[in-house]
């Protein structure tokens, strides 16, 4: 336990407001790190951290308010460990990948939104020789009203943790985001946690981040890293700057002879 007055021993009139969350996520990762100092081949990397949203607005229908947190939108990825890559969309730490989304279906009926997309989101998977799981994305469309949106959490702002060597090659790919995509085919890209409203035909994007790597990327795998672009969970260009594979972006067929060239270069 922390000195009385500090973020882990709050001391009031301290602000509890998410306290088991999105802190929770730092502190955890303190911990991690120091027994990465003292058991190396015990720890693990570390999850996505919570990049959500909360929406809120007035019902066109029944002229009533409603407001709610997205679970859907705080569903990230991950860590890798020394023997398996991490969990795709499991929740955030806090979590302990126990959180569930929902139906889509009853979040449509239930308020007066239209939801474009959720899936795995592309290249947010941590890089490593063990490859962390892929956080999420959500997109969402406000019907008839204008909808109020805010986002939280600490994910868009630090890239998650890997473990045992593994780096940050693209850092800027594993940080969670939220993009507001207007009408006109304008977007604004927020790194940040904002408030903001949209109207009737504008869309909210949400991307959590996800989990970290596990060891080298550059040891993953050739055939490993090849399943991952099939499946689209990392693309034909990370694949080559994160795990040093050179793919044809068109028959996704791998150039042996640029890999063992390229593997050699970023190791050397």
């Amino acid at each position: 336990m922390g000195e009385h007055g500090t973020l882990c021993n709050a001391k009031e009139p301290a602000p509890h407001v998410n306290c088991t969350t999105t802190p929770m996520e730092t502190l955890t990762d303190a911990v991690r790190m120091a027994f990465e100092d003292a058991a190396p081949d015990r720890v693990i990397a570390s999850w996505g951290h919570a990049s959500g949203i909360n929406i809120s607005g007035i019902d066109p229908k029944t002229g009533e308010q409603y407001v709610t947190m997205i679970l859907a939108s705080i569903i990230s990825g991950a860590g890798a460990t020394q023997q398996m890559d991490g969990w795709h969309a499991c929740g955030p730490l806090c979590c302990f990948g126990a959180l569930s989304s929902g139906d889509i279906e009853l979040l449509e009926y239930q308020y007066p939104i239209l939801i474009h997309k959720y899936g795995l989101a592309e290249d947010s998977g941590g890089a490593g020789e063990y490859r962390g799981g892929c956080g999420t994305v959500w997109e969402v469309e406000p019907l008839g009203h204008e909808m109020t949106v805010v986002a939280f959490g600490e994910g868009r702002e630090h890239p998650t943790m890997g473990a045992a060597g593994a780096e940050q090659i693209s850092p800027e790919l594993k940080l969670g985001r939220l993009e507001i995509i207007h009408k006109d085919g304008f977007t604004d890209l927020h790194k940040q946690n904002i408030m903001t409203e949209i109207q009737p035909g504008d869309r909210a994007r949400n991307t959590n981040p996800g989990g970290g790597g596990y060891g080298s990327s550059f040891a993953r795998s050739v055939p490993a890293v090849l399943k991952d672009v099939e499946e689209r969970i990392i693309s034909v260009a990370a694949a080559k700057t994160e795990y040093g594979v050179v793919i044809d972006s068109q028959t996704l067929a791998v150039n042996e002879a640029e890999t063992d060239a390229l593997r050699r270069k970023l190791t050397a």
